[in-house]
């Protein structure tokens, strides 16, 4: 049986509502389980959000960057949960619903606040693989490169950097941080272990030591409006980025 979860305040990226939305704000919230639909109106929607939020030139680029941006919002108070407590929160799709926004997304909603009760001898990192991995994000991840053929192993590479900046964000033991992270990466599905690593930086302004990841994959924010490079982009010199994640500490 399932246990009531309370979603804890971790901070801005991990908030997630409950219940169902008001009834002026329904049709802002998409289900999060009609994404997985490629021909589907949610999935487009989302896009159009993002293509035209951030003067993104093509469909593609516009679909890399929103599965990096739904994967480090939407399922991250799961991953962060799971890698505090052992304990892994209902952010299945079934349970799931989005508000988008102009670049990211704006809310995210529970039906129903509980955790999961792991299958007799499941591990809780495969419960968390099985549940927001191969039943939540990897769907969304084929859909969106079936709709605009944006490259699949780009996709899962937002995938794998939005499932880290869950835990890099969160100014927990990093060193609990890190060997959750190598749990839950370690044969984790969609080749995720590949596409990215987590680096450990120590901050100019206090002297803390922080976790950063340094993706292997490109979402091209840069080639949006604001053509800049994300801060973990695999086009810019490993030692450049740990040092500006450093210094931007």
């Amino acid at each position: 049986m399932s246990e009531p979860w309370t979603p804890e305040p971790y901070g801005p990226r991990w908030h997630v509502a409950v219940g169902e939305p008001p009834a002026d704000e329904a049709d802002r919230w998409l289900a999060a389980s009609s994404l997985a639909d490629p021909a589907g109106e949610a999935p487009a929607r989302l896009i159009e959000y993002e293509y035209r939020g951030s003067g993104h030139r093509t469909a593609h680029a516009a679909a890399l960057t929103v599965m990096a941006v739904y994967a480090g919002r939407v399922t991250a108070a799961a991953v962060l949960h799971w890698a505090l407590t052992d304990r892994v929160p209902d952010l299945t799709a079934d349970n799931v619903l989005v508000r988008p926004h102009a670049h990211g997304i704006a809310g995210v909603r529970v039906r129903r606040a509980r955790l999961l009760a792991p299958r007799p001898g499941e591990e809780s990192v495969a419960l968390l693989h099985r549940t927001v991995l191969e039943g939540h994000l990897l769907p969304v991840a084929d859909a969106l490169h079936r709709r605009t053929r944006a490259g699949l192993r780009q996709l899962r590479g937002g995938i794998a950097h939005g499932c880290a900046t869950a835990l890099c964000a969160s100014d927990a033991d990093p060193d609990l941080l890190e060997r959750r992270w190598e749990r839950f990466v370690t044969d984790a599905p969609g080749g995720l272990a590949a596409l990215g690593e987590v680096a450990r930086v120590r901050r100019a302004s206090d002297g803390r030591e922080r976790l950063v990841y340094l993706r292997r994959t490109c979402c091209l924010f840069h080639t949006s409006a604001e053509a800049v490079r994300c801060a973990s982009c695999c086009l810019t010199d490993r030692e450049q980025r740990l040092r500006a994640y450093a210094e931007s500490g």
